[in-house]
């Protein structure tokens, strides 16, 4: 007997929990992230390298905990949540929106915010960048060093026949005018 499918549609559906936690997880992630403290910033450069050896999994002396009962460095707790939204999305098998998938590192789990962790940058990988349609979006996250790429295209090219005719109309144009 087939599994039955749920309805689609943001108010329910057969894995409504499952998006649930993943949503739940990415706002906790932005939440930690941007949470931050500027004596935290200047340690950065110091626990990144001692976490970077295994980025998904976090040592708990790297979470540094202060007298209140709060974390220090909360990045890391939210790379915590960010590989465990993937681990949920991947288990059941669901899709994470393009927002949430292109807003993380891949290697390092970092959630990406500009000019803070991240850099974004326009490139043309053309001869003398003659071609608009190659332009690139590239992400490179400061914490490990990969770079994501985004195509910056329009995303459907018109018609062979389409661009013919708009050729030969310019062309009519060009002609039909005095020189």
């Amino acid at each position: 007997m087939a599994k039955t499918k749920g309805k689609k549609g943001p108010s329910g559906g057969a894995n409504s929990h499952v998006r649930a936690r993943i949503d739940y997880l990415y706002k906790a992630a932005a939440y930690l992230q941007s949470a931050k403290t500027a004596g935290a910033a200047q340690d950065v450069a110091n626990q990144e390298d001692a976490v970077m050896s295994d980025a998904h999994t976090v040592p708990p002396s790297a979470i540094e905990p202060l007298s209140d009962g709060r974390s220090d460095y909360a990045p890391n707790v939210a790379r915590l949540c960010i590989a465990q939204m993937r681990g949920v999305s991947q288990k059941s098998q669901t899709r994470l929106p393009i927002e949430q998938k292109r807003s993380f590192c891949k290697r390092c789990d970092t959630l990406l915010i500009a000019r803070t962790n991240c850099t974004h940058e326009t490139r043309n990988p053309s001869r003398g960048a003659k071609k608009p349609w190659a332009e690139v979006l590239v992400v490179r996250c400061n914490i490990c060093g990969t770079e994501k790429r985004f195509p910056q295209a329009a995303r459907r090219s018109r018609k062979l026949i389409d661009r013919r005719k708009e050729g030969r109309q310019e062309n009519e144009a060009d002609s039909d005018k005095p020189t």
